[in-house]
């Protein structure tokens, strides 16, 4: 006698979106298709799809008893907003548009029951928008800002279609293994260079006595020329407070009215810092190439091999290791011709990351020690701190543990002589790395947690994210699977978050030893192909052959599928 299969689990998804994201609606339908197809079958649940038909084209607005009653039954609810806040409500007062309505019936059902789980993706706004904002992105800008301070509500961004689909797919399958992150979290603060700030603030006050000596001599359009410079700069100071403070939102539309029109690099710097720090690539980016049309990109100076050197890093953090050693070289060339010791110093500490991502560890030694060279010579400690760390990764890498701990506590004395918190952090993570890679699991958590608190202090996301994925190895290796994979998505959200894809990889191959341990063997599976696309294209062959050798392990047939 055959067995029945049971009946599926049915999860119902509503999406609310004003006019300007139609092509997001009919992606959103597609993709509950292809769940369908794929993760609902073998979770049991099956997706369907409410609120996505474009009906709006034809009777103006959907009848409010049918949006009660799709709110009503819907389990998910999915926000999606762009440039415009919606169609005007006149007959739904006190909302201003249908969609703040739709959210709302959504979010006041989730206060009474607890449901429908509520998801908000904002599609990428590029900053000269945001400081030029129209009646309707104003609505959605302040929208953002509600929600970053209610913390009741998960939010993310998105750059496309295609990336649109990515967030909504995983987000629905968090939501059918009941593993969503928490959205009430504490508020995470940037904090930017203290130095950027403070040059941010000398050059204000500079600005303020260039004003009163125009002043002074009559000269008032060179005067109302200074006070644009210095509306930009007091802007950007205001926004990296507001950062630090945790208002993310609020310095992000601060800065981009602060460097708007700008021609000021201090004020360009200190936006790219925290567009780079908040995962905002593209628009850290655009950043880089204002600042590269001011200062030049033949020019052979200072300033445009400082920005070379931060292309590099954007371009590395995307995974695109070429594009990332080309900027490197740039910054290089300029380096050495203008005998700038100290950016020759940082080029070939770049180049040597670089070369260990690709497993290429004779290369990066002879660069980090190229580094480290200079720095003595120039005794530029930072520096030096940082090139014994990097080289003790090397030797960690290499096998020889006694040799890393050397440099790595070379780095850590260095560091705490200096006072220099974010270096602290490295150090005792590192450190970490040794002790767990000998066994010594409480050693290794201690150091863990010690780089854990500096990073949290100082809102280095990046440092935080590296921190959760080395506790959940400690936690992995002493059998507290639950532990560790909270340790895991920790890590991997911010790393989503900041789009460090190599990060990314490393926490995707974390949790796949972590099902295999379970003998969740499928969701093995898919955790090691995701790390395995992900380390090819940022061409990190000693993890592709790592995971690879990992995968072919689950079963050989699973292999070759």
């Amino acid at each position: 006698m055959a067995s029945s299969r049971p009946e599926p689990r049915l999860v119902h998804v509503f999406i609310a979106s004003p006019g300007d994201l139609a092509v997001e609606r009919r992606a959103f339908k597609e993709m509950i298709d292809e769940l369908h197809g794929g993760f609902g079958d073998g979770a049991g649940v099956r997706f369907v799809a409410l609120g996505w038909e474009d009906t709006l084209a034809t009777i103006g607005r959907r009848a409010q008893a049918v949006i009660d009653q799709d709110i009503d039954r819907s389990d998910a609810f999915v926000l999606a907003l762009h440039r415009r806040w919606g169609q005007p409500a006149p007959d739904a007062k006190p909302y201003t548009s249908y969609t703040e309505e739709e959210f709302h019936l959504a979010l006041d059902r989730w206060k009474k029951d607890g449901s429908p789980e509520i998801f908000v993706f904002f599609k990428h706004v590029d900053p000269l928008s945001m400081a030029d904002a129209g009646p309707q992105l104003e609505k959605v800008l302040a929208f953002r800002k509600s929600l970053e301070d209610s913390r009741q509500v998960l939010y993310r961004f998105f750059e496309d279609e295609k990336a649109f689909k990515a967030e909504v797919d995983k987000h629905l399958r968090a939501y059918a293994r009941g593993d969503l992150p928490k959205a009430d979290a504490p508020r995470a603060a940037v904090v930017l260079p203290l130095e950027y700030i403070q040059e941010v603030t000398k050059a204000k006050d500079e600005a303020q006595a260039a004003i009163e000596r125009a002043e002074a001599h009559q000269k008032h359009a060179e005067a109302q020329a200074v006070r644009a410079d210095k509306l930009a700069l007091t802007l950007a100071e205001q926004a990296a407070v507001a950062a630090r403070e945790g208002h993310v939102e609020e310095a992000r539309q601060t800065f981009a009215r602060a460097h708007e029109g700008t021609t000021n690099l201090r004020v360009l710097s200190l936006a790219f810092e925290f567009y780079h720090r908040t995962g905002d690539l593209k628009a850290a980016e655009d950043m880089l190439e204002r600042w590269l049309a001011i200062s030049g990109r033949e020019a052979q100076t200072g300033d445009t091999a400082a920005v070379y050197g931060n292309l590099g890093i954007i371009y590395g953090t995307c995974g695109e290791l070429d594009r990332a050693e080309e900027m490197y070289k740039k910054a290089l060339a300029i380096d050495e011709k203008l005998g700038r010791q100290e950016g020759m110093a940082n080029a070939y500490g770049n180049l040597g990351l670089l070369s260990r991502t690709r497993g290429e560890l004779d290369r990066a030694e002879e660069m980090h020690k190229k580094a480290l060279a200079i720095d003595e010579k120039v005794c530029r400690q930072e520096g030096m701190a940082d090139q014994y760390g990097n080289l003790g990764l090397i030797h960690r890498t290499r096998g020889d543990l006694d040799r890393a701990e050397e440099m790595l506590k070379k780095a850590l004395a260095i560091n705490e002589r200096l006072g220099r918190q974010e270096g602290m952090a490295k150090a005792y993570g590192n450190l970490g790395l040794i002790y767990w890679t000998r066994g010594e699991l409480d050693q290794g958590e201690e150091m863990h947690k010690k780089a854990l608190a500096i990073n949290e202090k100082l809102g280095r996301q990046e440092g935080m994210a590296r921190q959760y994925g080395n506790l959940g190895n400690v936690y992995q290796d002493r059998r507290e699977l639950d532990v560790a994979e909270e340790m895991y998505k920790k890590a991997l959200a911010i790393n989503e978050k900041l789009g460090c894809q190599e990060d990314i990889a490393n926490q995707y191959a974390n949790l796949g030893k972590l099902y295999e341990k379970r003998g969740e063997v499928d969701r093995a599976e898919e955790m090691y192909r995701k790390a395995l696309a992900l380390f090819k294209a940022v061409g990190a062959a000693p993890q592709v052959k790592q995971v690879q050798a990992w995968l072919d392990s689950l079963n050989p047939s699973r292999a070759e599928r």
